[in-house]
């Protein structure tokens, strides 16, 4: 199976104000131009603000994340007026986050305002009774409820996304969750395409089962998520080997959650490496031997930061075409990275 890009911008869901719309409490808007002019060329967006969509109106009185001790659950919390604590609209933003549920199953990630108290996913200030300040342990009601219903989506903050490293995560989460529902769960393009070609085909040979779908992606992936986490990798490949007994449902949830849990680690430099070494493994007995010394030495170059990854991605993907072997074709490691579209510098 060879993972191709998709041809049409991928549905993410998004915080309005990070669209540049009027819609926060003070009439303001925090317009993202890395969010609208970068990521918009591959994202299609899907805006929403739970305040204002629950009737708080623009502008509107602040509100706030209560607790009652420090120590209480990421859960234990109250959403309230700042002014006004008896204005409570904590069940309104999480019965607005399940009524959006059948919207949002079409999103492949989410970028969400920081520090918000409805949709901030981390950090968010918490306050005691009293109105003073006891942690910023706290996450936005609304946000954490979309983390509920869906475990596995790729999310982000608005802010953190102008860190390179940080926005090159998250397309890579991004792209992969998108990719595991058009490949193994059929849906949008890449089910078209591959039932096309299962046409021209025999019957008993047509689209794989969904297990040998599963199989399959991770085999695409593998060094992909070496290149994040080696040993949670392996782990992963262990867990497909032994999963004869479990039912499909069960295995598709835990390998789709495992696999965005490492991709959720940003590739290292070392990992990289490695990741890189095994691909030129595949191409070695294809190479003459200088050929083979101009490729190592460009992975050591790049091992010491010396030479861009994709100096290295190119030169292996110039010699893939030698290699009749369908595993390293298949490996989306040495597909186009963020990098090399253009999404990862913005200024």
């Amino acid at each position: 199976m060879k993972i191709l890009p998709r041809q049409t911008r991928i549905p993410v869901g998004i915080s309005q104000c990070a669209m540049g719309d009027p819609v926060r409490y003070n009439g303001g808007h925090k317009h993202s131009k890395v969010c609208t002019e970068l990521l918009a060329r591959c994202f299609e967006y899907v805006p929403l603000c739970p305040e204002v969509a629950i009737g708080l109106g623009v502008p509107r009185k602040p509100i706030h994340l209560l607790v009652d001790k420090a120590s209480a659950d990421v859960d234990a919390v109250r959403v309230v007026g700042v002014d006004d604590p008896s204005v409570d609209v904590t069940d309104q933003l999480r019965d607005y986050a399940d009524s959006e549920v059948p919207q949002l199953e079409k999103i492949r990630g989410y970028i969400f305002m920081q520090n918000s108290p409805s949709c901030g996913l981390r950090g968010v200030r918490r306050y005691l009774d009293n109105g003073h300040g006891i942690d910023s342990e706290g996450v936005g009601v609304f946000a954490r409820r979309i983390q509920q219903h869906f475990p596995h989506l790729p999310m982000e903050e608005v802010g953190r996304l102008n860190n390179n490293e940080l926005r090159e995560n998250f397309l890579t989460r991004v792209f992969a969750y998108d990719a595991w529902f058009r490949y193994v769960e059929g849906e949008g393009e890449g089910e078209g395409k591959e039932v096309a070609e299962a046409e021209s085909e025999p019957v008993a040979e047509k689209r794989p089962s969904r297990i040998a779908r599963i199989i399959e992606f991770y085999t695409a992936y593998k060094y992909l998520l070496m290149a994040h986490n080696q040993d949670a990798t392996r782990a992963l490949g262990r867990l497909l080997a032994d999963s004869k007994a479990m039912p499909e449902d069960e295995l598709a949830f835990a390998v789709r959650g495992r696999i965005m849990q490492i991709l959720s680690r940003p590739a290292s430099r070392k990992d990289r490496t490695n990741a890189l070494m095994h691909s030129q493994g595949h191409l070695k007995e294809y190479l003459n031997k200088e050929e083979k010394a101009e490729l190592q030495q460009l992975i050591e170059e790049y091992r010491v930061g010396h030479k861009p990854l994709s100096a290295v991605l190119t030169m292996l993907r110039h010699y893939l075409p030698r290699s009749p072997h369908a595993f390293i074709h298949s490996q989306v490691l040495l597909a186009a990275e963020p990098a090399e579209l253009g999404l990862c510098d913005f200024h």
